[in-house]
């Protein structure tokens, strides 16, 4: 296939699925919100307290009945007012034009990329001394060997948890388990603090679901059963599934990762926990041409094969 087209349908494979799961998890979700900003949270919050007399009784201890569910009220209003809501689109539309310049640069930056594959490689030979082209082709070689690896591992580390977090959510009986299982998947990319956005996000949607319905005494088995169904599945994620996948993918000890990503973290956020692996690889590959002098690089760089 001429590079051109081959470059052209990729690109629109990569849009198409960025759009369906956007068009599958948002709509769904601005839903839930223009409904729960509908609501009445005076008659929302007593039937809930009906349903928990604990809870009532907990909220007695604190003040007033009729004060705390004002104070409440009035909160979840503020939060949930559709003023607040247009607020929200209109800052979202006010950066949309500096969202579109930056993924046509994107794309057109990875139109041609995907065109030549070997222009990266020859600009990085043309920077290189002469004496170091040699480790510098053994570098170019091994960085996308193990890269695809590592990125391959992460789609199926993401396919698994996704897969399994829709599932359970089905099977359990909670509202908008597909988008749960979408979004569990999704933010799995970030390490452990994905698990977290997911959780919150699923919460959200199963409560909602449940006020939507009207099925209050529903509110706190749901919660129960997501937390504990979304906590297993990081427990897996954390303990079988990643360490597995990428031990094998990147050649690195699970506790050298999590520290890599811990590091990473602190110094950079959350992009830097994103980043940390595959950085952290690219540094070992290089330290494995360059630096074998020293103890420290050779040890962490031993495993991997050029």
């Amino acid at each position: 296939m001429n590079g051109s087209l081959a470059a052209l349908l990729t690109l629109i494979i990569i849009f198409s699925v960025f759009a369906a799961f956007f068009s599958l998890v948002v709509p769904p979700l601005i839903q839930q919100i223009e409904f729960l900003s509908e609501l009445n949270f005076s008659d929302v919050s007593n039937q809930i307290l009906s349903q928990y007399p604990a809870l009532q009784s907990v909220l007695n201890k604190t003040g007033d009945t009729v004060t705390v569910n004002t104070a409440v009220n009035e909160q979840l209003s503020k939060l949930f007012n559709l003023d607040n809501i247009s607020l929200i689109v209109n800052n979202l539309l006010s950066y949309f034009t500096s969202f579109l310049g930056g993924v046509f640069c994107v794309l057109f930056i990875t139109f041609y990329l995907l065109k030549d594959q070997t222009m990266v490689s020859r600009t990085f030979l043309l920077l290189t001394p002469h004496k170091y082209e040699g480790e510098m082709v053994d570098i170019l070689r091994t960085s996308k060997k193990m890269l695809s690896k590592y990125f391959t591992g992460l789609t199926i580390d993401v396919l698994i948890v996704g897969l399994l977090a829709g599932l359970l959510m089905w099977l359990l009986g909670i509202k908008n388990a597909l988008i749960i299982g979408c979004i569990a998947g999704l933010f799995n990319v970030i390490p452990y603090i994905g698990p977290i956005i997911t959780l919150v996000l699923a919460l959200f949607l199963g409560v909602s679901g449940c006020i939507e319905a009207g099925h209050f005494d529903l509110i706190q088995p749901t919660i129960t059963k997501i937390i504990i169904a979304l906590l297993s599945i990081n427990l897996l994620d954390a303990l079988i599934f990643q360490p597995y996948i990428f031990s094998n993918t990147v050649k690195a000890h699970p506790l050298e990762i999590f520290l890599v990503i811990l590091m990473a973290g602190t110094l950079a956020g959350i992009g830097g926990m994103v980043v940390a692996i595959p950085v952290y690889t690219l540094i070992r590959i290089v330290a494995k041409e360059f630096l074998t002098q020293f103890k420290f690089f050779r040890k962490i760089s031993e495993k991997i094969e050029k």
